[in-house]
C-alpha cells in the first residue's frame, strides 16, 4: 500500500495543457510556425490548422502522444519532424514501429507523396538481415512491425530447474542495433499497452536513450483505462501518469477479486475529469469532426436466418457452454478455457463454418448452405461499377472461403491475410487496378495504419471483437480523401453471435470478458425458437 499523503500529493500535482493552442487561428499559427529560426519549408504539401498547432507542440517538447482521429495526418506530421531537424543542421534517424506489415506500405507511400528527399528503409526481412541494415544507419526512417523488432533484440534464457526457457529482450542487442536512433515513432502506440509484453520493454529500453519520442493514436484506450500508463511512461518517462504503474493504479483504481481469481482494478469513476485533464500534461486529442467536413457514412444492417444445420450444430455447443459454466467452480481453469473455444465456435457458425480441434489436428467443417455468403455476393453484384468494396472478417478460414467465391463468381479481388506472401502487392493491385474490385481483409491487422479511401464500400462479413476495432476498421475508407458517401454493411445472422457482439460494439463492451464474468446470459449468444423450446422443456 502507498501512503494516502502520497497519493493525495500525486493527484494534485500541478500539470501542463495544451488545448489552448486549439483556440490560435491559422494565421496565428503560420506566424509561429515563421517565426521559428530557420523556418520551415514544407514544399508543396500544406499542412492543415490542427497539424500546424501538433507541429508546433512536437517541435518545441520533443516527447509527446498525439490523439488525432484517423485520417487527420499523424504521418505527415512526423515526417515533417524528421525534414525540420534536417534543416535545423541535425542528423536524426528515426525508428518507426507499426502494427502489421500493411503499414510499413502505407508510411512508404506517405514518405513518397510529401517528403519524396528523406530515406524511408522498410524492414519487412528475417532478423539478422533487418539487423544488419538497421545497424548500417544510412536512412533517415526505417519502418518495421513491433514483432519484428523485438525479434531483433529479443535472446532465449533458461529458467529454474525444469530447464524451460523465456524469451527476453536483450540490454546489449538492443544498444548495439538502436544506437545511432535519436527519435522513435509509435504509430497506434496502444499496442505498447501491456507493461509486461517484450515490446513494452523493448520501446521503454529505447525511450531511455533517446529525446524524441511520438505516441501517434486515434484510440489510446478502450473500456481499460490502465492501458494509458504504459503508453504515456515510454513517452514522457513518468511525467504524466507517474514513474510506477503502482502509483497510478493506487491513485485511479479500486482492487477487487476477479470473477476467475487474481486482482482486478475497477477504475474509479469520480476521477475521470481529473485523469482526463492529466493526460493533457502531454498530449493532445483531435477528433476527425475538429478538422475536416467529411462525406456522410451510411450504415446499413442485413438480416439473415440460420439454416437448419446451423441450429443444430449451435445448440449442441450451446448445451455444453451452459454445463461448463455450472460446473466451473470444480474446474475452474479448464473450464475457462473450454468457454473461451465454444465462444469461438458459436461466432464462426454465424459465418457458415466451425473449427473443431481434437488432440491430433483440427477439422473444419464448412455448411453446404451459407446464407451469409450468399448476401454478400448479392451486394457486391449491386455495387455500382465505378465503386470498390473492402470487407473485413476475423477468421482465416473466412478470407478463404470469400475468396473461392469470389473466384467460382469470375470477380477480380485482393486478399490480405497472415500468410500472405506480399501483402503490400496485392493492397497496391487493388488501388490501382479498376477491375480489382474487391479486397478481402483482416478487421484485426487491416484496420489500423492504411489508406483505403479508394474504396467507399464497406462489408462486416464478421463483426470485430471490439469497439476500436471497429471504429479504425471504417476509418481506413472514411477519412480524408475520401469524396464518396460511405456505405457500411452489417450481415447480421439473427439471434446469435453476430447480433449480440454488434450491440456490445456500438456500446463499446467487451462481450467475452462480460460472459466470464458472469454478466451476459450464455444462452444470450445464440437463440432461435427451437432453442428456446428445446430449454423449456428442460
Amino acid at each position: 500500500m502507498i501512503s494516502p499523503k502520497v497519493v493525495k500529493k500525486f493527484l494534485n500535482r500541478k500539470l501542463d495543457s495544451y488545448d489552448w493552442i486549439k483556440t490560435y487561428k491559422e494565421k496565428e499559427l503560420s506566424d509561429e510556425i515563421k517565426g521559428l529560426n530557420p523556418s520551415p519549408k514544407f514544399g508543396k504539401t500544406k499542412l492543415w490548422l490542427h497539424q500546424k498547432a501538433c507541429f508546433l507542440l512536437m517541435v518545441y517538447l520533443q516527447r509527446f502522444l498525439l490523439f488525432l482521429d484517423m485520417g487527420t495526418g499523424k504521418t505527415l506530421l512526423c515526417l515533417s519532424i524528421i525534414k525540420y531537424r534536417k534543416r535545423l543542421g541535425q542528423k536524426p534517424c528515426a525508428i518507426v514501429f507499426v502494427p502489421y506489415i500493411t503499414a510499413v506500405h502505407t508510411w512508404i507511400q506517405e514518405t513518397e507523396k510529401h517528403t519524396p528527399k528523406l530515406k524511408c528503409v522498410p524492414l519487412l526481412y528475417d532478423s539478422g538481415l533487418n539487423k544488419e541494415i538497421l545497424i548500417r544507419g544510412d536512412a533517415d526512417l526505417y519502418v518495421i512491425c513491433y514483432q519484428s523488432a523485438v525479434a531483433m533484440a529479443s535472446r532465449k534464457i533458461p529458467t529454474g530447474e525444469s530447464k524451460k526457457i523465456k524469451w527476453v529482450v536483450n540490454p546489449s542487442d538492443v544498444r548495439k542495433i538502436f544506437s545511432h536512433i535519436d527519435m522513435m515513432v509509435l504509430d497506434e502506440c496502444h499496442k505498447v499497452k501491456n507493461h509486461l509484453s517484450m515490446t513494452y520493454r523493448l520501446c521503454r529500453a529505447i525511450s531511455n536513450e533517446i529525446d524524441w519520442v511520438f505516441g501517434l493514436t486515434g484510440t489510446p484506450f478502450g473500456r481499460d483505462l490502465i492501458d494509458l500508463w504504459s503508453q504515456f511512461y515510454i513517452v514522457d518517462l513518468g511525467q504524466t501518469l507517474g514513474t510506477t504503474l503502482g502509483m497510478y493504479r493506487e491513485a485511479f483504481f479500486d482492487q477487487k477479486w476477479g470473477y476467475w481469481g487474481g486482482v482486478n482494478y475497477k477504475f474509479k469513476k469520480k476521477l475521470f475529469n481529473k485523469l482526463q485533464k492529466a493526460v493533457k500534461n502531454r498530449s493532445i486529442r483531435y477528433k476527425i469532426n475538429e478538422c475536416h467536413d467529411m462525406p456522410p457514412r451510411i450504415y446499413i444492417t442485413k438480416k439473415i436466418q440460420l439454416t437448419n444445420d446451423m441450429i443444430n450444430f449451435g445448440e449442441v455447443m450451446l448445451d455444453k457452454m451452459i454445463k461448463l459454466m455450472i460446473d466451473r467452480a470444480e474446474t475452474m481453469h479448464k473450464s475457462y478455457s473450454e468457454i473461451k473455444n465454444i465462444f469461438v465456435l458459436l461466432s464462426q457458425l454465424s459465418s457458415g463454418f466451425m473449427t473443431l480441434k481434437s488432440d491430433v489436428d483440427k477439422k473444419i467443417i464448412a455448411f453446404p448452405e451459407n446464407p451469409k455468403l450468399d448476401l454478400l455476393m448479392d451486394l457486391i453484384d449491386e455495387m455500382p461499377k465505378d465503386s470498390k468494396m473492402i470487407v473485413f472478417h476475423n477468421w482465416v478460414y473466412s478470407n478463404k472461403l470469400i475468396s473461392k467465391r469470389l473466384t467460382k463468381n469470375k470477380i477480380k479481388h485482393a486478399r490480405v491475410w497472415g500468410g500472405q506472401k506480399d501483402q503490400i502487392g496485392e493492397l497496391k493491385r487493388f488501388e490501382r487496378n479498376k477491375t480489382c474490385r474487391v479486397l478481402i481483409l483482416n478487421s484485426q491487422s487491416g484496420s489500423t495504419s492504411l489508406n483505403l479511401q479508394h474504396a467507399n464500400y464497406v462489408i462486416f462479413f464478421e463483426q470485430p471483437r471490439s469497439a476500436i476495432e471497429r471504429n479504425q476498421a471504417e476509418r481506413r475508407v472514411w477519412r480524408p480523401g475520401q469524396n464518396k458517401k460511405v456505405f457500411i454493411f452489417d450481415l447480421i445472422m439473427e439471434n446469435t453471435f453476430d447480433q449480440k457482439q454488434n450491440g456490445y460494439n456500438k456500446q463499446g463492451r467487451d462481450l467475452l470478458k462480460n460472459l466470464l464474468d458472469g454478466k451476459e446470459k450464455i444462452k444470450n449468444l445464440f437463440k432461435t425458437k427451437v432453442a428456446k423450446k428445446r430449454r423449456r422443456l428442460k
